[in-house]
């Protein structure tokens, strides 16, 4: 039978029962757009954090105060970096290109004029320009006379800017920041979210030696930053930095580090394992749907082959083979999933694009779902449609003719 007959056979049987085909088509429906959603939403949380750490740096090692193994700002009143590990550093590891030791604080009180908002002080040196490979885009940076002489100078990020001066222009004017007076003399480039989603904008710099004799009176450093020549000796620059601190803060297994030290590649590496696993969690889901979807097209068909005996006697009668009979079933059942993997790519697109406008999340949209739908249902569809298909051949036509 050809296969125009044979889909215009399937449609017809499937219009006679429009509820049914509906319930159907709901179960494939809701498995594709879980599916649709999961990966839209799955690469655009990847597409983000990827982003984050390219803002973060390539090329980058990170030594930061406090112990334990997630990457983050550490407390202010963290005290286990000193200048004197960040210069035994510099000079015992080869491949340094630039060494950047600061102090940080989170969420610190800025106020200019009538108008204030928070935001992260960082104590930083020159070098943290080249470190970070992020420099001013208007005015200065900190320069060695700001931190030799404890200069009360300042360098803003673009959200600071834009909190507390709007569209004017901030070069000259005074913030203060702990009942201190600074000048702003720069305004950084913009570099957008970190690998943690921190807006990376929303800071001050001030010099480092004014961070921590005037503001903050600490000797202690809050992280180091290392900017490597080659990007393949990052696991080797990393492992001797672990080493020196160990060695200078005498520690010793099975005693816990004091520090914490990633790099780049690590941290891209640790958040795609991380969204490996979650990515296939949540498909697992999906494709449980699509199989509790599948089963239901199962049981629903066999009901429909019981119901529609006679139907198939007499087409048996006037000359249908048992084979067309099962092309038929077999096609009812790939329609009902193709248009309900159909239907379910475009509510989960809707879906993603509402979650990604309510959540202000991104949400990528590609071919896959698109091509996974096909699959996916398509398989589905013979799966479920194989058994049912099968017994409506296999009727003898007399008896189906009696029902």
């Amino acid at each position: 039978m050809k296969t125009s007959r044979i889909i215009g056979l399937a449609m017809s049987g499937l219009a006679r029962q429009k509820m049914r085909t509906f319930l159907m088509m709901l179960g494939i429906v809701i498995g594709v757009a879980t599916l649709t959603v999961i990966i839209s939403l799955t690469k655009g949380a990847q597409h983000k954090v990827m982003k984050g750490i390219k803002n973060f740096g390539a090329n980058s090692v990170m030594a930061s105060a406090g112990g334990g193994r997630m990457f983050g700002p550490p407390d202010g009143s963290t005290v286990t970096l000193t200048m004197a590990d960040a210069e035994a550093m510099q000079a015992s590891i080869k491949g340094i290109k630039h060494i950047a030791p600061f102090t940080m604080h989170v969420a610190q009180t800025v106020v200019a004029g009538s108008k204030n908002t928070e935001a992260a002080v960082f104590g930083v040196t020159p070098a943290f320009a080249d470190a970070w490979q992020w420099f001013a885009e208007k005015g200065d940076f900190i320069s060695d006379e700001d931190v030799s002489g404890l200069s009360k100078n300042c360098v803003l990020g673009q959200t600071v800017v834009r909190e507390l001066f709007g569209d004017q222009d901030p070069i000259g004017e005074t913030v203060r920041l702990n009942n201190t007076n600074f000048t702003v003399v720069g305004v950084l480039t913009k570099r957008g979210a970190s690998p943690h989603g921190m807006d990376m904008d929303n800071r001050v710099l001030v010099p480092l030696s004014t961070a921590m004799r005037r503001l903050y009176n600490t000797t202690a450093l809050g992280m180091i930053r290392l900017y490597v020549d080659d990007p393949d000796r990052l696991d080797e620059v990393t492992a001797s930095v672990t080493a020196i601190l160990r060695e200078r803060h005498h520690i010793a297994p099975p005693q816990e580090d004091d520090f914490r030290v990633t790099n780049s590649m690590a941290m891209a590496g640790t958040i795609k394992g991380v969204s490996k696993t979650l990515t296939t969690f949540l498909l697992l889901l999906a494709s449980i749907s699509l199989v509790v979807g599948g089963l239901v097209i199962a049981n629903i068909m066999l009901i429909s082959v019981n119901e529609r005996k006679k139907e198939i006697g007499i087409r048996r009668a006037f000359g249908a083979k048992a084979r067309d009979i099962r092309q038929q079933f077999l096609g009812e059942a790939l329609i009902v999933t193709l248009f309900g993997g159909i239907g379910g790519t475009l509510l989960g697109i809707a879906i993603s694009l509402a979650i990604a406008g309510i959540k202000k999340m991104p949400a990528v949209l590609s071919w896959e779902p698109f091509v996974l739908a096909i699959v996916f249902s398509a398989a589905v569809g013979i799966v479920a449609g194989l058994q049912p298909a099968r017994k409506a051949a296999g009727l003898d036509p007399v008896n189906a003719i009696k029902g």
